[in-house]
């Protein structure tokens, strides 16, 4: 039996740097990779009853205060989501 007094010694029950090191970047790729796609939610999603339906802004509101007519391309778009 050889003592190799050498090598690097560690705690026992601690993982090698170099492992932590792969785990921290594997698991920074696979973040990005899913926000990528839209894919990373903060917290529980509601439920279907909660989330209520999607509505226009609310009276008042500065997309609501128009006093200029819409141009040809605003109508046109207008047109399409109301139909």
């Amino acid at each position: 039996m050889t003592d190799d007094s050498t090598a690097p010694r560690r705690a026992p029950g601690r993982w090698p740097a170099s492992v932590l090191l792969a785990a921290k970047r594997l698991i920074g790729s696979a973040y990005r990779a899913l926000a990528g796609f839209g894919w990373i939610w903060i917290g529980r999603m509601p439920p279907a009853e909660e989330a209520g339906e999607l509505r226009g802004p609310p009276p008042g509101h500065p997309e609501r205060l128009r006093s200029t007519p819409l141009t040809s391309v605003e109508r046109a778009l207008e047109r399409r989501l109301t139909t």
